[in-house]
């Protein structure tokens, strides 16, 4: 007989149709009754949705409640954590998934045990590469919902492997989701109609003895008089029913050595909706979000090592919170975009903060730095947040009084500028009175600077002044550096790499979006529109070019809703490239100016490289993707071959490979050989019924009895949003190279000077007033120098010993990659990413992590 383990268990969306605060407002008599119950029946566990957030929320409305949390915790009634918050598992970072299960973890020690399952029941599908987050974390399995495709594994329990095949946890699918056996009741009709059908649906594929059935749905109760129904079921039912945690249930599974194995992802919407377009919906959450894991793992972490390595005490609470908020961004209903406005607000606000947070360790490092060594009025100081010795081009802002500032023995030219004007009657103060002066005028350029810069840490540059009055070189309507040429003719854009000419290579598309904050979904009969590009501008400087495009084109106002018939509107848009002097890629921004409704937005690439794969950054590796549609009768939605990408996406032969890059923008479709990146998808819809790529009822709750449809207003994106890329060729794909160039792409670095002009240019500048800083005369600082093919993922300090850094070094290619302990300097140890010491050699293997604590 098939033993049928039943698990209770709640889940629970921070924010969906309803704000985080109304989430709290609920878990105020649901979790209270919870807590109630399992005093009252200590034979019971209750899952608390594996998410400790909730539970933080909770107790700080109710802090009498603590000490019997923690009684229900030790028992194993009240089963917690391990994450955070329930992240989205495909179109954030591997950093962002490993922080939220560090600080889930962390967080749930507070309380006691935590659950050791990477349980996530509603993510809308999953990267290749979780197995390495999990064993990262310390977890060993893995329970889920969506994006499974059963007949490619031959089993819903299986061995989940990383691309590398050298990670791997035991899965645990639930076919029919997390509320398979919700609203429990022991009747005939229950039984027989609801749970035993389950269970055949399931036993048609899984061969084990061992079935598991979650009970509990969206912000549902507890089951009342659990042990008491599951005693009646068994009297019912043709199954062995029993009370179960997960954690049994995996302990039980783990054990068979039968289970098949299983590389790649999870994004097959065969027996479940993963929303594939959803990394384009409400792109100003996408935006915003990246923006902010960028600022943490690129620029707050490691500055916040450098700072506190000179003595400077910043708390690293200050990061936790931004991260905090950033994670709260990213759980899988507000990361997707599948939200109401005021909560979309409410994201984007939430998201301001953290980005607050993290600028503010950044400029107060610099500051504190630049107050300890005495820098000048003349001098800027410059930082390199990367473990490597840096020697190229950087952007820098500076703040001069002089148009064109150079910077000392360093090749330096204005790639933009703004003109403050002087002001009059400006009051100063100092000791003796009030005065009130004209203030002088003043510009902030951002320059182009060839220099050279110590490993993570940072150099004092002498800035001189220089007047500029020579006109710009420009040319007719193209630019080149050493190894590309850029033509602009008749509207049209020809690239040229190494002789190889690309005719009509960059292209803009506009149409119709039918679909909702779910998805993108085609109009039925709508018309498509090419943007073409009416102006062009060239600027040629000595180590930089510029090519900058303009146009603008009347669009319907919307060709998905009737009443605007007829009217229309004009979108303006802007596509600026620059070249470099002996760089393989062109960088883009674009810039749209939306003025329309219910439409999506794409940039696309003419490779000329009409290959049938792909290949995408995912994290700590890179996947190749095959561009076909799979058969796809009775599946929950339509997979289109639109994909989301961590960082890059390639197309290559074996003579040329084309490679887009990006921190903004996240998903792409091939279509012969033309890369399409997705700019905006826009809608006023939170859920649709009947779209053509997602057939039948509405995602989420509109159309189920009783709810209402939502507009979405918001989700229109009116206004300008800027988008930056860049199109990189080479003859070959190397995927540490690749990954290589993927982390030098971003131009900037932090920078500062102490200057007068203004004081607000940097938030807290004018608040820094005072500081007791002990002064050195350390002009150059470099805490650790790795060799370049030790790709560093992330550096920050250690969450669990105040006189260590944490580094974790990925390894994105097919062979095992040998550290030398002789590159570190201090005591080093191997850890994991909860910082729980591991018996390994120094060792990366193919397609995953190590992370090193070092002391110093």
């Amino acid at each position: 007989m098939k033993k049928i383990s039943i698990v209770n268990h709640t889940h629970w969306d921070r924010e969906w149709y309803f704000s985080a605060e109304d989430s709290i407002f609920l878990s105020d008599k649901l979790f209270t009754d919870a807590i109630v119950e399992l005093e009252n029946h200590p034979g019971t566990s209750f899952t608390l949705d594996g998410q400790i957030s909730i539970l933080d929320d909770y107790i700080q409305i109710r802090p009498e409640m603590l000490d019997r949390v923690k009684k229900l915790v030790s028992k194993g009634q009240l089963i917690i954590g391990p994450w955070y918050t329930q992240p989205d598992a495909l179109h954030i970072k591997g950093e962002s998934l490993i922080r939220n299960g560090m600080l889930g973890i962390f967080d749930s020690k507070k309380y006691g045990e935590y659950l050791h399952v990477g349980y996530l029941p509603d993510t809308f599908g999953f990267n290749s590469q979780m197995p390495v987050i999990l064993n990262e974390l310390g977890l060993h399995s893995f329970i889920f919902w969506r994006g499974i495709n059963p007949q490619k594994i031959g089993g819903y329990y299986f061995n989940w492997q990383s691309l590398g095949k050298n990670n791997q946890v035991t899965a645990i699918n639930m076919p029919q989701g997390y509320g398979t056996g919700m609203l429990l009741a022991d009747n005939h009709d229950y039984v027989d109609k609801r749970l035993d059908n389950a269970i055949d649906f399931i036993q048609k594929i899984e061969k084990g003895q061992d079935i598991l059935i979650p009970s509990g749905n969206d912000q549902l109760d507890i089951i009342k008089d659990f042990q008491k129904k599951i005693s009646n079921i068994n009297k019912i039912g043709k199954y062995d029913y029993k009370i179960s945690d997960y954690q049994t249930f995996v302990d039980k599974i783990s054990k068979r050595d039968d289970l098949p194995n299983y590389i790649g992802e999870f994004i097959d919407p065969v027996l479940a909706r993963v929303h594939r377009t959803s990394s384009s919906s409400r792109m100003n959450i996408k935006l915003e979000s990246r923006k902010l894991e960028n600022i943490l793992i690129k620029k707050a972490e490691p500055m916040l090592v450098i700072g506190h390595s000179v003595g400077i005490d910043i708390s690293q609470q200050l990061l936790i919170r931004s991260w905090k908020k950033l994670l709260e961004s990213q759980a899988h209903d507000s990361m997707a975009g599948s939200v109401t406005d005021p909560v979309e607000r409410d994201i984007m606000h939430r998201l301001t903060e953290g980005i607050q947070i993290a600028e503010d360790i950044v400029n107060t490092v610099e500051n504190l730095v630049a107050k300890k060594i005495n820098l000048a009025k003349d001098e800027v100081l410059v930082f390199n947040t990367e473990v490597h010795r840096f020697k190229g081009y950087k952007t820098l802002e500076l703040l001069t009084k002089s148009n064109d500032p150079k910077i000392d023995d360093c090749v330096t030219e204005v790639i933009s500028q703004k003109y403050v004007s002087p002001r009059e009657n400006v009051l100063m103060q100092d000791e003796t009175g009030d005065h009130y002066i004209k203030e002088p005028g003043y510009y902030i350029s951002k320059v182009l600077v060839k220099i050279e810069l110590p490993a993570l840490g940072y150099k004092v540059f002498k800035v001189i002044d220089h007047e500029y009055s020579e006109e710009l070189t420009k040319s007719e309507g193209s630019i080149s550096n050493d190894l590309i040429s850029i033509k602009y003719v008749d509207g049209k854009i020809d690239l040229s790499y190494q002789g190889q000419i690309l005719r009509d290579a960059l292209l803009v598309e506009d149409v119709a979006n039918d679909g909702d904050t779910y998805d993108f979904s085609p109009l039925r009969d709508s018309q498509k529109f090419m943007l073409s590009f009416n102006s062009c501008e060239t600027e040629i400087h000595h180590n930089f070019s510029k090519m900058i495009l303009s146009g603008d084109y009347k669009l319907p106002k919307s060709q998905v809703e009737t009443k605007y018939q007829g009217q229309t509107g004009i979108v303006s848009y802007k596509l600026t490239m620059l070249l470099l002097q002996g760089d393989n890629r062109i960088r883009m921004k674009f810039d749209f100016d939306n003025t329309v409704l219910d439409h999506r937005v794409r940039v696309g690439l003419r490779t000329g490289l009409a290959v049938k794969t792909n290949i995408a950054s995912v994290p700590f590796g890179f996947i190749k993707r095959d561009n076909k549609i799979e058969p796809h009768e009775d599946w929950a939605e339509v997979p289109v071959n639109i994909y989301p990408f961590d960082n890059s996406v390639s197309l290559a032969d074996e003579n040329l490979a084309v490679t887009a890059i990006s921190k903004d923008i996240s998903e792409y479709q091939q279509a012969d050989d033309i890369l399409w990146l997705t700019v905006l998808a826009t809608t006023n819809e939170l859920g649709k019924p009947n779209l053509v790529y997602r057939p039948g009822r509405a995602s989420g709750d509109t159309t189920k009895q009783g709810h209402v449809m939502i507009q979405t207003p918001d989700g229109e994106l009116l206004g300008k949003i800027s988008e930056e890329f860049s199109i990189m060729f080479t003859n070959k794909i190397d995927y540490v190279e690749l990954q290589q160039s993927i982390n030098n792409d971003d131009l900037s670095t932090p920078n500062y000077q102490e200057q007068e002009l203004n004081l607000f240019h940097n938030r807290l500048d004018n608040k820094i007033q005072f500081p007791n800083v002990e002064k050195s005369n350390v002009r150059e600082l470099e805490l650790l120098n790795l060799p370049g093919n030790y790709l560093v993922s992330s550096v920050y300090p250690s969450y669990t010993d105040q006189s260590a850094i944490i580094i974790r070094l990925e390894n994105v290619g097919e062979t095992t990659m040998i550290l030398d302990r002789k590159q570190f300097d201090g005591s080093i140890e191997v850890v994991n990413a909860i910082e729980d010491k591991q018996n390994s050699d120094l060792k990366i293997l193919p397609m995953s992590v190590i992370s090193l604590k070092i002391k110093y």
